[in-house]
């Protein structure tokens, strides 16, 4: 038979004339049914607003420049200096200028791979390919997007050279374009105007606002990329999020291994102006169709284990049952006697 440790019992009087009497009728217990459904647990994680990873921007002077100044078409005999930057905190897009040399536009454009080398008919690869879907995107042309440069590409090449106040040769620079997965936003400008371009010149991040975490080792397996998570501000506004990016490992103040995730708002207008610290919540587990009861309805057993006081008919009985996961002050029960809708005690 199974027994609670904390039992109650009905406590009784003895009245003058020697008969006993109740001392009071107990109320009736307080009971609530069992009930199916999902259970959730959640991790907070606190995080920052911002505009995601700094990037640097480097300008490498053509070798040309060393001696005898750029080739045709990147600056013709100038110093090689820094005439113009995009204000910090602007937003560029594709096709428009981050900066200018020796008065000639470093032109945004919208891919993966770097501008690494110099593209002329006859080329082929991804970046020809890279290069030919932001020509049709800025309207250069209809020219077939491949990985083959043709007469065609560079016509389309000379267009928008000319679109851009550049000599019309029809090859492209690596140093008249930056290549980033989209709009940016300027960060910081590490030269001045007047300055020689070589190295970094200047840092941006992306253009929408998103949330920077940092998560240890262990709880890394929360924020897989496109993993839903909801953002709350300091003033109790929650707005939807996704994890966009993981970082790659790095040691934390503490000296512990951290990674740093990126988390994106879809709802940009819900988070314009927004800054400071922020709380992400991820699902940690998740039990869905499952039987759950309030944690304050479980009773240790003297047997051991837990189990639950069942009201049926105005008398109770103790069933032992089997607890799997806890969360939002309800449990999930993974084995006894209990089915939906059976009611429970809550002890007082």
């Amino acid at each position: 038979m199974l027994g609670a440790l904390a039992a109650g019992t009905v406590g009784v009087v003895t009245g003058c004339d020697g008969e006993t009497d109740p001392v009071a009728s107990a109320p009736p217990p307080q009971t609530v049914a069992v009930t199916r459904g999902d259970l959730v647990d959640f991790t907070d994680v606190e995080g920052e607003f911002g505009f995601g990873e700094t990037v640097p921007l480097r300008y490498l002077r053509p070798a040309a420049a060393e001696g005898d100044g750029p080739p045709d078409g990147a600056g013709g005999d100038g110093l090689g200096l820094v005439t113009w930057l995009a204000p910090v905190g602007s937003t560029v897009v594709r096709g428009r200028p981050l900066l200018r040399v020796d008065d000639q536009p470093v032109v945004l454009l919208y891919g993966a791979l770097p501008a690494y080398r110099k593209l002329i008919t006859g080329c082929r690869g991804g970046d020809v390919r890279q290069l030919e879907t932001n020509l049709r995107a800025l309207h250069m042309g209809d020219l077939t997007v491949d990985t083959a440069y043709t007469p065609a590409t560079a016509a389309a090449v000379k267009r928008w050279q000319r679109s851009l106040g550049l000599a019309d040769t029809g090859t492209v620079e690596p140093q008249q374009v930056v290549y980033a997965p989209g709009p940016v936003r300027i960060a910081a400008h590490a030269l001045r105007v007047g300055d020689r371009a070589d190295g970094e010149v200047l840092s941006h991040t992306g253009a929408t606002r998103s949330v920077t975490l940092r998560l240890t080792e262990q709880r890394r397996q929360l924020a897989v990329p496109g993993t839903a998570v909801a953002v709350r501000s300091a003033a109790g506004a929650e707005v939807a999020g996704t994890v966009d990016r993981v970082g790659l490992p790095a040691e934390s103040a503490g000296g512990e291994p951290e990674i740093e995730v990126y988390v994106r708002v879809a709802d940009q207008s819900a988070v314009d102006g927004a800054a400071g610290r922020v709380t992400v919540r991820f699902t940690a587990q998740r039990r869905s169709g499952v039987l759950t009861v309030p944690v304050t309805a479980l009773v240790a057993l003297a047997e051991g284990g837990y189990g639950v006081q069942v009201a049926e008919g105005g008398a109770t009985r103790y069933v032992a049952v089997r607890t799997g996961l806890f969360a939002g002050g309800r449990v999930e029960i993974t084995a006894g006697a209990l089915a939906e809708g059976v009611q429970v005690v809550l002890p007082r």
